[in-house]
């Protein structure tokens, strides 16, 4: 286009603007997006969520006992448990040797007593002493001492299936049940304790 050539107005702009003003206006007034009118009756339930061991805290701390029965004859093992899900039953599974071909229930379990509180004050505690009868850690050699933490029963060591909640839309959510672990290698070895 040659220089002194003019351009003719096309008369697009003033409508353009025109109707992006009364948009506006419609948007920022909430005429343009309908209002539902149908409220919640209530909060929506959250899905459940998985406890955890506190690591620093665990006792013993060193993950493996290379002398169990000299100088000592007993030994505690416990956890520390955390779940944001302050409503949920929290159970220690205690095993020692879990054999998975040859399975057994847990050599105990104890339930840790609900605060209200993230943070259970309850340990959750296995005493192991080599003079009582029938401790599975009185052979020498090599044992496997675990705990398992969970917020639903177990069934081999599994959480049972989850649990089906019902939602007010006729929807249908599956809440899992979680299971976490801490274990240690103890040796036994004959010393002072037979």
């Amino acid at each position: 286009m040659p220089p002194h050539a003019t351009r003719k107005p096309r008369g697009i702009l003033k409508p353009l603007l025109a109707g992006v003003g009364a948009a506006s206006l419609a948007v920022g007034s909430g005429c343009l997006i309908p209002q539902d009118e149908a409220l919640l009756e209530g909060v929506p339930q959250f899905k459940n969520r998985p406890p955890r061991i506190v690591e620093e805290q665990v006792e013993p701390s060193e993950r493996i006992l290379r002398a169990f029965g000299v100088g000592t004859c007993t030994q505690d093992f416990g956890v520390v448990v955390e779940d944001p899900d302050v409503d949920d039953r929290i159970t220690v599974e205690w095993y020692v040797d879990y054999n998975p071909s040859d399975p057994v229930g847990s050599y105990r379990q104890i339930v840790l007593a609900n605060t209200g509180q993230p943070r259970r004050d309850d340990r959750g505690t296995l005493h192991m002493d080599l003079r009582s009868a029938n401790n599975p850690l009185a052979t020498p050699g090599i044992h496997l001492v675990e705990a398992l933490v969970t917020d639903r029963s177990l069934t081999n060591r599994q959480p049972d299936p989850p649990e089906e909640v019902f939602l007010a839309d006729g929807g249908l959510v599956k809440n899992p049940g979680f299971v976490t672990s801490y274990s240690w290698v103890v040796n036994t070895v004959a010393g002072d304790c037979q």
